[in-house]
């Protein structure tokens, strides 16, 4: 049989959308299987969503959680990847990674802004993330990662307003035991990782892992040849655990990782007849290129360039009282981020700087953080997390577009944040079959911005509008969020429960090119959000189907959104908006299935309504006329708006959905056994611009993976695996956007490595 053929059977044999349950992990966060489980079902599925280690079916949280092992075998080796085994989970690609954004259930912020924060928060290993940007180094030695779906504000904070990605890395071990993996592509990737743990002593353990990579670029530069939107990465992390006594324990962790490429270059989608950016005809930087969907070339001065170093040290104690554990975290990062771009994405000087590149920026990012929390017992009618957060973040950035042109732009600016919270959530069993659970958290934020502008006359003109030197700005904020739930057992393996949640993201400055005295004194009002949720989750026929489902209906206030206002001169202005209301409805299906211990089936659907409801006055897009009207009726020459009520919000697909399939072929003759694999992944139509521009839709799609290997029978030994990325070659974007300074109708798109399919080989040797 063909590898095509075996990828389309191991598809058929999944019932409904998928994707890859996290197994019960052993001690060193990775997964593991009893004898028992391995023959009669699905194994438990352990997760840390509310600060505590809990069975994830005793959670009124809606969670997808992804072993290690499913990260490795369907190829997620980045954050951006995880959409793909994730459906709620969608992310907006920018052409540098601050200009991600990672969106559940519909939604999320874009911004330009180093002062916004995002609507998901991110974190690792207990250390939330600053910049979400920072979350985009790659993934290495995971154990496993949870997708909380959803407000997560009570325990985790004032920028988890839709939900929260929870990473957890591989820990020490008891015995000995390392791994060392090797791929390599047809797109020419080539990656290494490798991990040792175990004991250096009585109450002392230790692991070591880290991981070099080097993958060329997809996009090709045809004026000098150069490959762009390739990755150049490495990384190690070091954990060390000690337990000086029975009731005390350290964990101290250190990382530090590096990744550098020749840029995200966009790609031209299309072309209108005359096209020009900035006034400077587009055809000679044209030349051998066919706009469209399918086209992967562009032809730029020089090659972009973005680098990212981060360092992260973080040190947990957990001290037992007899009652309860008293458990300290202690965090420290540092993020350094620099970028160069040819904004005018043309082979002409347009924009006057030597060499081509004509925009440049650097950040530099560093928090310290320290939580405090008291945890009861899990056995007990009366369960409880208390705690303090404290956290001090600050980002400086320096931005240069030019120096001459119709956007020069030479800035630098400092955004700060000190955050101070208290928080509690408690269990209460109201019967052995009955339980009530309810959290609540008080949060004081103070931030300040700082904003030089080394260009006075730079677009827009100098005037009482612009900061002709120095703007600075200071604001606080302390509010209360809570959530509450109600579960009901209705068996020993069936729960149903309903939630509510006050959510909350905070005011920020909108730092950016534009920034003038009106955005230093009236920052971004903060979103607020009520969420309803309801659910089931469930297992049965001996613990060989889990099903869970999760309804739910989210009101956001002052939702932050960024959009771009066109100039007089056809550039494009980018701000943040508090859009009046959005609302976002929907369900999600989980179904995962063991039906013979050789065969697992994993699935997902979700389906969601997200919608603006009140936006009255937003700005218009690039020559719209239908819907577009003089806000104040005064005529043609005043500024133009539309009403945005009823629009979807930008990439929010309202289905989507992932199906996968293993199946383990026994070879007892031989000293391996045999496995295919095959996943499928689909999304129904997005429009990428929050004011609706009709050209920046992308179309409904679907992508198959899949893979074949050995696997050898014993625990660790050695696993080949040959596979496929979206194996019939089916072409999507991550962002389309319109081109700055370009024509009407003029189009670049964001095109991600996995929407062209290339085949790969993985090897991995555990003992």
């Amino acid at each position: 049989m063909t590898l095509h053929k075996l990828l389309l059977s191991a598809t058929a044999i999944a019932l409904v959308p998928g994707f890859a349950f996290a197994q019960n992990a052993g001690q060193d966060g990775s997964p593991q299987t009893s004898a028992e489980e391995a023959n009669t079902g699905l194994a438990e599925i352990i997760v840390t969503a509310q600060k505590r280690e809990q069975n994830m079916q005793d959670v009124a949280v809606a969670v997808t959680a992804l072993s290690g092992e499913a990260l490795t075998n369907r190829n997620v080796s980045t954050v951006a990847d995880l959409p793909r085994l994730a459906p709620s989970l969608t992310l907006t690609q920018g052409n540098v990674p601050t200009n991600n954004s990672l969106n559940l259930r519909g939604i999320g912020t874009v911004s330009f802004s180093t002062a916004i924060e995002p609507s998901v928060a991110v974190i690792v290993d207990d250390v939330p993330l600053l910049q979400q940007a920072q979350a985009f180094s790659g993934l290495s030695d995971i154990a496993r990662i949870e997708v909380l779906r959803g407000p997560q504000g009570t325990l985790f904070g004032k920028n988890a307003s839709a939900g929260a990605v929870n990473i957890v890395s591989r820990g020490a071990t008891d015995e000995l035991t390392g791994a060392i993996t090797g791929t390599a592509t047809t797109d020419d990737e080539l990656r290494v990782e490798g991990s040792i743990a175990g004991p250096l002593g009585s109450g002392v353990g230790f692991r070591v892992n880290g991981f070099y990579a080097d993958r060329k670029g997809y996009i090709r530069n045809l004026e000098d040849g150069s490959r762009l939107n390739n990755d150049k990465s490495y990384g190690v992390r070091g954990r060390l655990e000690f337990e000086p006594s029975d009731t005390l324990k350290f964990d101290v962790i250190a990382s530090h990782t590096v990744s550098e490429s020749n840029g995200f270059a966009r790609t031209y989608r299309a072309t209108p007849a005359g096209a020009a950016i900035f006034g400077t005809p587009l055809a000679p930087s044209l030349v051998g290129i066919t706009p469209g969907e399918d086209n992967y070339s562009v032809r730029l001065n020089r090659p972009l360039f973005n680098k990212s170093k981060q360092t992260t040290v973080s040190g947990r104690a957990t001290l037992d009282l007899g009652f309860a554990d008293l458990v300290s975290v202690t965090s420290y990062q540092d993020w350094a981020f620099r970028f160069e771009e040819d904004f005018d994405y043309t082979i002409s000087n347009v924009l006057g700087l030597p060499g081509g590149i004509n925009a440049n920026s650097t950040y530099a990012a560093s928090m310290f953080t320290q939580e405090l929390r008291l945890v009861s017992p899990s056995k007990s009618d009366f369960t409880y997390v208390v705690g303090l957060f404290y956290a001090d973040g600050k980002t400086d950035r320096s931005f240069a577009r030019g120096p001459s042109g119709p956007v020069v732009a030479n800035w630098t600016s400092r955004s700060a944040t000190q955050s101070y919270a208290g928080f509690a959530q408690a269990t209460y069993s109201l019967t052995d079959t009955t339980h009530v659970d309810a959290g609540i958290r008080l949060n004081h934020e103070e931030i300040s911005a700082r904003f030089i502008n080394n260009a006075p006359n730079a677009n827009p003109p100098a005037n009482n509008l612009t900061c002709l030197a120095l703007c600075t700005g200071a604001a606080s904020d302390t509010v209360v969020t809570w959530k509450t739930s109600l579960r009901q057992d209705l068996s020993d393996a069936v729960m149903v429960y309903a939630s509510f949640a006050r959510g909350y993201k905070g005011q920020g400055f909108d730092i950016s090119t534009g920034f003038n005295p009106r955005r230093a004194a009236t920052p971004v009002r903060p979103e607020t959000s009520d969420a309803f949720e309801a659910g089931i989750k469930s297992r049965f026929l001996d613990n060989k189907v889990q099903f869970n489902l999760s309804a739910f209906w989210s009101n956001f206030r002052d939702f932050q959104a960024q959009s771009g206002q066109v100039l007089p001169d056809n550039t494009i202005e980018l701000t943040l908006n508090n859009v009046g209301r959005v609302r976002t409805r929907g369900f999600e299906i989980e179904l995962s299935a063991r039906p013979i211990p050789t065969l697992t089936l994993d699935s997902a659907l979700s389906f969601t309504d997200t919608r603006i409801m009140s936006f009255p006055g937003a700005q218009c897009y690039a020559a719209q006329t239908v819907g577009c009207f003089d806000l104040d009726g005064a005529g043609p020459s005043t500024v133009r708006g539309q009403d945005l009520a009823g629009k979807r919000l930008p990439n929010a697909p309202r289905l989507k959905f992932n199906v996968g399939g293993n199946y383990d072929i026994l070879l007892p003759s031989l000293p391996f056994d045999g496995f295919i694999q095959a996943d499928v992944s689909y999304q129904s139509s997005v429009n990428f611009d929050l004011l609706a521009n009709p050209l920046l839709v992308q179309k409904a799609y679907a992508v198959v993976n899949g893979s074949i290997g050995i696997d050898q029978n014993d625990r660790g030994g050695l696993r080949v695996a040959l596979y496929v990325n979206n194996l019939f070659d089916k072409r999507y974007v991550s962002n389309m956007a319109v081109s700055p300074g370009g024509s009407v109708g003029l189009l670049q798109q964001a095109l991600d490595r996995n929407s062209r399919r290339y085949f790969g080989v993985r090897a991995r040797y555990e003992f």
